[in-house]
């Protein structure tokens, strides 16, 4: 529910002065005069809050008095008054919505009635209009208005004119309600060429043979096995003999086999020497000069340190330990 305005003493006087006011320029008028403003029907409603809350007010903290039916008295004359002019004016619209739409006269529609100036007229009723007017449009198609007026060759005329279908019309370029003439536009007549669709034929015979089939081997030929003939050439190749076993046993002669052992075991083994020099110059001596609680880890492994400890590690490691003050080279 929208959040109640209410006015203030001034505002809701000066309110209910333009309700009288409409109301005594309405009467005898067949034409919706102008409002003196726009939001006139919401400034009514806040008019009949306010009074409405001052007579709770006044019920609450003095009780039935006169000054109590005197707003009651007021309350009821502004009820009154609104829904006088709330009558006169939906008469008025309806009465100019049916002149422009069915008076005819030399030929063209309402030519003696001027377009309502909506900026001096409540959105409310502007839209009470329109939804009047499109009635009206909906009541001359259904009893064939213009065939009654203009004739027989009209009618033709405008069946013979049935347009494609999403054709858009220049009403619908133009933001304010009711186009470029004010009365909406007019009725057309599209074409309707949407022919429904031809149903499938299907054969629940032939969807139960395509499932029974096995896919795999679903548009494939059976493989013939041949024999194959094995023919056996009557030459044989060069190579084939030499490859071929011998038929004569091989015998093996065991004074030869002695001696070739005797020789190999006479030949001297060749020792490996390895260059002493080049590991001696990969190693650094060094002396200890703190010692640590933990071991340390170098190429050959983990190793503790205790001070005065002579060692020979890596040039890696023993760098940082001198590094680090923990030892110091000790040359020989």
């Amino acid at each position: 529910m929208a959040e109640r305005t209410f006015l203030n003493p001034s505002q809701a006087k000066e309110v209910e002065e333009q309700l009288f006011s409409t109301l005594r320029q309405q009467v005898g008028r067949s034409v919706p005069m102008p409002l003196p403003r726009n939001d006139f029907w919401d400034k009514v409603g806040q008019l009949l809050d306010t009074i409405e809350m001052e007579i709770h007010d006044i019920y609450r903290n003095v009780g039935p008095s006169l000054k109590l039916q005197t707003m009651q008295k007021r309350q009821a004359n502004i009820r009154r008054t609104a829904s006088e002019l709330a009558r006169k004016r939906v008469v008025a619209m309806v009465q100019h919505s049916a002149s422009m739409a069915l008076r005819t006269e030399g030929g063209t529609q309402g030519q003696d009635l001027a377009n309502l100036d909506w900026s001096r007229h409540d959105p409310a009723e502007r839209e009470f209009y329109t939804n009047a007017t499109e009635l009206l449009n909906k009541f001359k198609q259904s009893i064939n208005w213009n065939g009654m007026q203009l004739g027989l060759a009209v009618e033709e005329l405008s069946q013979s004119l049935t347009l494609a279908a999403g054709t858009t019309q220049l009403d619908s370029f133009v933001e304010d309600n009711g186009g470029l003439t004010g009365q909406g536009p007019p009725t057309i007549a599209l074409e309707d060429k949407s022919e429904p669709l031809p149903e499938l034929e299907i054969d629940e015979e032939e969807i139960l043979a395509k499932t029974d089939e096995f896919p795999e081997l679903a548009g494939t030929q059976p493989i013939s096995e041949t024999p194959t003939a094995v023919t056996s050439e009557k030459t044989n190749h060069a190579a084939a003999m030499e490859l071929a076993p011998s038929k004569k046993k091989e015998e093996m002669d065991f004074d030869a086999w002695a001696e070739a052992d005797a020789a190999a075991a006479s030949e001297p083994e060749e020792v490996e020497v390895v260059d002493t020099e080049i590991i001696d110059n990969d190693l650094l001596r060094i002396r200890v000069l703190q010692t640590l609680d933990e071991p340390i880890i170098t190429v050959d492994g983990e190793i503790s340190l205790g001070a005065g400890d002579v060692l020979f590690l890596d040039q890696m490691t023993a760098n940082y330990l001198v590094d680090s003050g923990v030892a110091e080279i000790a040359s020989l």
